[in-house]
């Protein structure tokens, strides 16, 4: 007579409140996007290249919006209709409707790793395409200085403060001994500081560096990073659905008796069970992330930053730096 081993399906997952993290990267993705447009739209060859990649962006999060809605309805699908099923047939003592039903939940398994990994692989692309306009805006910002001469003591000055600032954000991350508060707040004391640095070069002509398209492309790498780990949570429960799969046959005879370890197995069962209805729910809460991402936060991009006026400039640099303050950097 063969048996089911015991099999603790929560031990093959991971905590998927790794998630968290996504709110603050798609919500800094998009803020300093429109940083990036009020420094460099004035300039028509530089604002089309920002605008490009911006829209390219958002219509990225549209798909990442899709991609996290079909992962809410996987993670649906496993508790209320695999769970159950499961539940029952082992407690009947079924284990061919145990063997086809794991076989059909790999295949969901199966293609959400897919689209999730198209997703990072588009990403990276994504971040590439950031990368090519950060070195045109230093072409583009080379040949403008040569025409130039000079430098303001306020721009120097603006510029020492910046130097300061990021020997301080270096010791804090390299000491590793400061709360993620702290270093969020250098952050935005740092980039109120480009953005007056920003502003004094267009007031004298020259272009500004490049500095919030740099951050960009940190957010995105952290977006496809969180893309990653999503990925790898799915690959897991794939790896669990195996082992149970495996375990319903030893040495090529069918188990038909599952009484002896019946209760340990429903037990894994209803664990994985919980852990995939908080990852669902975990889910929705990104795709909701996305959606108004996607929908709303890219309406900067309608207004050429040429024509906005002194005021209506240095409106829309405190509403952003208000907005980045108000992000909490634990994502909640």
């Amino acid at each position: 007579m063969a048996y089911f081993t015991e099999v603790v399906i929560s031990d093959s997952t991971l905590d998927p409140e790794f998630i968290q993290d996504l709110l603050p990267s798609a919500e800094r993705t998009a803020l300093f996007y429109h940083l990036s447009f009020l420094c460099l739209g004035s300039f028509p060859k530089l604002e089309r290249k920002i605008r490009d990649q911006a829209i390219e962006t958002q219509m990225l999060f549209g798909s990442s919006e899709a991609v996290l809605l079909k992962c809410v309805g996987t993670s649906s699908n496993l508790v209320t209709s695999l769970s159950p099923i499961l539940i029952k047939a082992v407690e009947k003592n079924k284990p061919l409707l145990v063997l086809a039903y794991l076989m059909k939940a790999k295949t969901w398994i199966n293609d959400i790793i897919r689209v999730v990994d198209d997703m990072v692989k588009r990403y990276e692309h994504q971040n590439q395409r950031v990368n090519i306009c950060i070195s045109d805006v230093f072409a583009e910002q080379k040949e403008t200085e040569e025409k130039l001469q000079g430098h303001s003591d306020e721009m120097k000055a603006l510029k020492d403060a910046l130097a300061k600032l990021e020997l301080e954000l270096r010791k804090i991350v390299s000491e590793n001994n400061g709360p993620r508060n702290q270093e969020w707040d250098i952050k935005i004391r740092q980039t109120d500081l480009q953005m007056k640095l920003a502003n004094c070069k267009l007031q004298n002509g020259a272009i500004p560096d490049p500095v919030h398209l740099m951050e960009v492309q940190k957010c995105l790498h952290q977006i496809r990073q969180i893309l990653v780990d999503l990925k790898n949570y799915w690959e897991k429960v794939g790896v669990t659905l195996d082992i149970l799969k495996d375990k319903t046959f030893t040495e090529e005879e069918l188990i038909e008796e599952l009484d002896d370890l019946k209760k340990e197995f429903l037990n894994s069962i209803e664990e994985a069970k919980q852990d995939w209805k908080r990852f669902g729910e975990c889910c929705q809460r990104a795709q909701g992330i996305f959606s108004i991402q996607s929908r709303t936060a890219y309406k900067f991009l309608e207004v050429n930053p040429s024509s906005l006026s002194k005021d209506e400039w240095n409106y829309q640099y405190k509403s952003i730096m208000e907005k980045l303050k108000k992000i909490n950097p634990q994502g909640s």
